[in-house]
């Protein structure tokens, strides 16, 4: 907002940031458990063990245990209800770019969020609702983020296909129906009374406040600065508090709209979805579906699915992905760039163009290359800049996780890493993460020698020194990491290591299933069809989809919804829809 605009407005548009919105919550960084990092660390000459274990508070795949370390039992006599959510949910800034692009009808490059600092992330996800708090910083990059795109919107093309209707005389008259119209879609719900004799009011305080503009334009900037810096937009607010004869509090149409574009979309409802709401359908399941497969039939349904992907995969961690230049010439950060780009597409395309299940995630043999990545593939063909699908050995490649994305940032600079690859196996694809390592550990390998040949050898010499580390080590993180040794360090195939032939065999124990396999095609496809990889799988969904951890409570729903998915194959898309469907989504508890 302009700094000659009047304190009291200020603290108007901002009040619900000022309101407790944060606090609690859980969780904690995200590498807790790690002492080194994987894309961050080259590791001594000879290699490191490495200690990347999962942070045991972030819950397993059982959600009756509390994510806090303790266990309460939970009674599903009653069937599934809702668990604790916070009423003033704010945006995440990936909700925040794609809704200002969606309500001022604008391309924004670059995207406001890009100055703002990074959200935090809870059991691997940045949405946590009780996290999300607006502190001094934040406030001041919501002001000026507010300033620059009420600039733009104002310009005279932009504004025309903001306004509902053409200015005569001052102009308020139409400024008052732009106030109802674009407070309607920038609030998420109608706007009430004083709401609408406060922003009209606003209309001609505008004039003069900006150098450039006509008198109508500024009018109209100064209504937009200070209604993109409201708490009614800035946050998803449910005031909703009237309990049913269940002793739940349902939710209104309009909250039930926010939730349902927020989850699907990523972004702010659409005009039809709020007309639903307005008109009542969104108070039965059948309307709450019918609308969910409506969204879900949109291109902007893939915004929030590849952002659950880009985060529940870490992809992030490409972005600062080093190696070898001596060993791995070819690679550099055009290919880590295309390794990124190459496992977004994968994923798309399953969930949308094969309208695919869980298990073609983990094992689908196709991918798609452009020239440097089939090199790396070593695939025959013409091969240019431009992504194109290519079929895969299935010998070799299976899925998301014999994709170089993965393979390469779950290594080090010099040779992969089986402790980086079986901890996050164990952690975000089976939710059985290992204890954190303990304190003074030498993370440093033996040196290769007459009995110690390959990387396989160093990892076992080096874990089963000590008992303690062996009993995580042995069973639990080392043989799915053993799995992925036909890989090295950049995600190349590989029959030999260090001129010994490869063993990616093992057994390993997650939770009470032992799993063994030879591979690690073997592997994922094992767990592709397995309730401990689909029930993992849909627990991440859970966090993602609702913006929270697990809380005890919350076993009866994801037993549900396992159930459920599992009889009907568990299609990712299904998956979604019966997330809008849950009493967990649907309505709120009761504060005590």
């Amino acid at each position: 907002m302009s700094r000659s605009l009047p304190r009291y407005l200020a603290a108007l548009a901002l009040f619900a940031p000022a309101i407790g919105c944060g606090g609690g919550g859980g969780g904690g960084n995200d590498d807790a458990g790690a002492t080194v990092g994987a894309t961050e660390n080259p590791g001594p000459t000879q290699g490191s063990a490495g200690t990347d274990g999962g942070d045991p508070t972030e819950g397993g795949t059982d959600t009756s245990d509390d994510p806090t370390g303790g266990s309460q039992p939970v009674s599903c006599d009653e069937g599934p209800q809702p668990g604790p959510m916070p009423r003033l949910v704010r945006l995440t800034h990936s909700q925040y770019d794609l809704t200002v692009a969606d309500l001022l009808k604008l391309n924004l490059d670059p995207l406001p969020s890009a100055e703002f600092l990074a959200d935090p992330a809870v059991a691997g996800f940045d949405n946590n609702a009780q996290q999300m708090v607006v502190k001094d910083r934040l406030g001041r990059d919501y002001r000026r983020a507010a300033e620059r795109l009420a600039g733009e919107a104002t310009k005279p093309d932009a504004l025309a296909a903001l306004l509902p209707c053409q200015p005569e005389g001052d102009g308020s008259q139409c400024a008052s129906q732009f106030v109802a119209e674009f407070g309607r879609r920038a609030f998420r719900r109608p706007l009430t009374p004083t709401e609408q004799t406060t922003y009209s009011g606003l209309f001609s305080q505008g004039a003069g406040l900006y150098p450039e503009g006509t008198p109508f334009e500024q009018g109209i900037r100064f209504i937009i600065e200070a209604m993109l810096q409201s708490g009614h937009f800035l946050y998803r607010v449910e005031l909703s508090d009237s309990v049913d004869s269940d002793q739940v509090i349902p939710l209104a149409g309009y909250e039930l709209a926010s939730r349902l574009s927020y989850l699907l979309w990523g972004s702010m409802p659409d005009d039809a979805l709020l007309a639903a709401a307005e008109a009542g359908e969104l108070d039965t399941a059948e309307g709450v579906e019918a609308q969910a497969r409506r969204l879900l039939d949109s291109p902007k349904a893939e915004a929030p699915v590849a952002d659950f992907h880009r985060q529940w995969l870490e992809l992030d961690k490409v972005d600062n992905l080093q190696k070898n230049s001596d060993l791995y010439p070819e690679f550099n950060k055009t290919l880590a760039h295309a390794m990124r780009e190459e496992t977004q597409r994968f994923v798309r395309h399953v969930v949308f163009e094969l309208e695919g299940d869980y298990a073609a995630l983990l094992s689908a043999p196709v991918t798609f290359v452009n020239a440097e990545l089939a090199a790396l593939y070593g695939l025959q063909g013409q091969f240019g800049a431009e992504f194109t699908e290519a079929a895969l050995d299935p010998q070799k490649r299976a899925g998301i996780l014999t994709q170089p994305s993965f393979l390469a940032t779950h290594a080090y600079q010099s040779m992969s890493s089986p402790i980086f690859r079986g901890a996050f196996v164990q952690k975000q694809i089976l939710c059985t993460p290992p204890p954190p390592p303990p304190g003074g550990i030498d993370p440093n390998l033996p040196p290769l020698g007459d009995d110690i040949v390959t990387t396989r050898d160093q990892v076992e010499a080096h874990t089963q020194q000590d008992p303690y580390c062996a009993g995580c080590h042995k069973g639990i993180i080392n043989p799915p990491g053993f799995a992925f040794e036909h890989y090295d360090a950049l995600g190349k195939w590989r029959d030999l290591d260090n001129g010994a032939p490869v063993d990616a065999s093992g057994e390993a124990v997650s939770g009470s299933w032992l799993l063994s396999f030879t591979d690690a095609v073997d592997m994922v496809h094992q767990i592709g069809e397995s309730a401990n990889g689909t029930r993992c799988y849909l627990t991440n969904w859970f966090r993602y989809g609702y913006g929270r951890d697990v809380a005890p409570i919350d076993r009866c729903t994801i037993d549900a919804l396992d159930a459920e998915l599992a009889a009907s194959g568990y299609n990712i898309k299904e998956l979604l829809v019966s997330l809008t469907l849950t009493r967990t989504f649907r309505f709120r508890a009761v504060e005590e």
